[in-house]
């Protein structure tokens, strides 16, 4: 069962229809590029300066991407955090990094949202590895590490909460289809066929009034053969 399950996540297809660069995402990137720079140049208590500016400026453009290629950018983003975080291990006194790259938290988000089942894996092993690289550089507490978890996996969970709600409307909405287009084909088949009955009884009619009448069996042949079946009005399907 857990082969099954393993099996399916695995080969999930990414989410439907992954919308492009929105305004919104270029506003985004407008506000934190001078709000990193500020930060970057007035923060007093920032370690590795220049490279925490690097680091703050340099993953705002993945933001733009984070739909339409969630692993890519999750393996640059995280990636950058993964180094950093390892170097501070042997040299750093205490954290680096600035604060607004906590924008970075919109990638989990976006991998479970929009990615397959394998890039969700994949980019998930590269978040754990980042969070546990960077807890241990700047280890506060307990319950630190564990807020900090909670915090880097909620959009995380949020993200396949949304692939989960828009998937199951997706699937009714095919439901409603195949509904609508079974109805059309029983009004069809019920049409048809009535029509067809009344020809074949007018014909047997013409057949038994052949012998006594045959002006009105012809008739009746005649109505027989210009009947012609209808179709219902058409509907959307």
């Amino acid at each position: 069962m857990v082969r099954d399950t393993v099996h399916s996540l695995w080969t999930d297809p990414r989410a439907p229809n992954p919308p492009t660069r929105l305004w919104r995402d270029w506003a985004i990137v407008a506000l934190l590029v001078p709000t990193a720079a500020l930060e970057g140049i007035l923060r007093d208590e920032v370690v590795w300066r220049p490279v925490a500016l690097v680091i703050g400026l340099g993953l705002v453009p993945t933001l733009l991407w984070r739909r339409t290629n969630p692993l890519a950018v999750v393996a640059v983003a995280f990636g950058a955090l993964i180094v950093v975080a390892a170097a501070a291990l042997f040299g750093a006194d205490g954290s680096v990094g600035l604060y607004t790259t906590v924008y970075v938290l919109l990638l989990p988000y976006s991998l479970f949202r929009w990615g397959s089942g394998r890039e969700v894996v994949i980019g998930l092993a590269i978040i754990l590895v980042a969070y546990l690289l960077g807890t241990a550089a700047d280890y506060t507490g307990v319950v630190d590490a564990v807020l900090a978890s909670v915090l880097l996996l909620f959009p995380a969970a949020l993200g396949a909460s949304m692939r989960y709600r828009a998937g199951s409307r997706l699937r009714e909405m095919d439901q409603v289809k195949l509904r609508e287009r079974e109805q059309l084909a029983r009004e069809l088949h019920d049409t048809v066929a009535h029509h067809v009955s009344a020809i074949a009884i007018r014909a047997q009619a013409g057949r038994v009034l052949a012998a006594s009448r045959p002006d009105a069996a012809v008739d009746a042949r005649s109505k027989s053969s210009k009947q012609k079946p209808r179709a219902p009005s058409p509907r959307c399907a």
